[in-house]
């Protein structure tokens, strides 16, 4: 199953950027489940996918990679 933030406090520690970006999080978390794409060709297939420009789809990629990250702060 997807890494969706399913309890309340998991979405909370999204960005507001980053809920944005929520639909496009679930299917990169399926792709990267299915382990047959190699996730920096993310953004190319965002393109394709959803018809948004190149920047975005970087930025939607770099915020994905950026959910990913543990914060250590404490």
């Amino acid at each position: 199953m997807a890494n969706i933030p399913t309890k309340n406090e998991d979405y909370v520690k999204l960005t507001d950027k980053q809920k944005e970006y929520l639909p496009f999080f679930v299917m990169l978390d399926l792709m990267q489940e299915e382990g047959t794409v190699n996730m920096f060709d993310a953004p190319r297939i965002l393109r394709d996918m959803f018809e948004v420009g190149r920047h975005e789809a970087i930025a939607i990629a770099s915020e994905w990679m950026k959910s990913k990250t543990v914060n250590n702060d404490g």
